[in-house]
């Protein structure tokens, strides 16, 4: 465990290695999970203007992370403003892929929430490049794996993918 909800705030992570995941917890005690943090992503961004981290950060594997402390991160957004707006520009993109994942998980089907997933995340050639193991995406739009393997095998089936090793094309219908 990196840090906890409501431990005080030092800075923001970089994960250099390993895989983190960002949890919180219910009244009820039931873990949610919020975010699979991959090596070489920020982290615990909101800590640079609160007093207390909002979340769990818990290590899936073995992690190393790199802290920026607090203090030094404002100082360099204040001495370097184009820094800061390459920040804001970050947290902007960030947001939007949050709220692309939040769209896909209110899709019911998991056939179209699969194939949602991959019209929006593939390339301008309809190419989408696996960047770790199906796992991670089950894990991305709130599927088990073996639920996303049923809708990868079906849309394959039905001639709306092709497969292969670590690419996913789409086809025209």
């Amino acid at each position: 465990m990196l840090f906890r909800q409501g431990s005080v705030s030092v800075g923001v992570f970089q994960l250099v290695s390993g895989r983190l995941r960002l949890m919180r917890s219910t009244p009820g005690g039931a873990d949610v999970p919020m975010h699979t943090v991959r090596p070489g992503e920020l982290f615990a961004e909101a800590s640079l203007f609160s007093s207390h981290y909002h979340c769990d950060a818990v290590a899936l594997d073995n992690c190393e992370a790199r802290l920026y402390p607090k203090a030094a991160v404002l100082r360099h957004f204040a001495d370097r403003p184009e820094a800061l707006w390459a920040f804001t520009q970050e947290l902007a993109h960030r947001l939007q892929n949050v709220r692309t994942r939040l769209e896909i998980k209110q899709i019911r089907s998991a056939t179209e929430r699969v194939l949602q997933y991959l019209r929006l995340m593939s390339d301008s050639k309809g190419v989408w490049q696996r960047p770790g193991p199906l796992k991670h995406l089950a894990e991305d739009i709130g599927l088990t794996h073996e639920a996303l393997y049923r809708a990868l095998a079906k849309l394959e089936r039905e001639g709306w993918i092709h497969r292969s090793g670590a690419e996913i094309r789409l086809c025209p219908p």
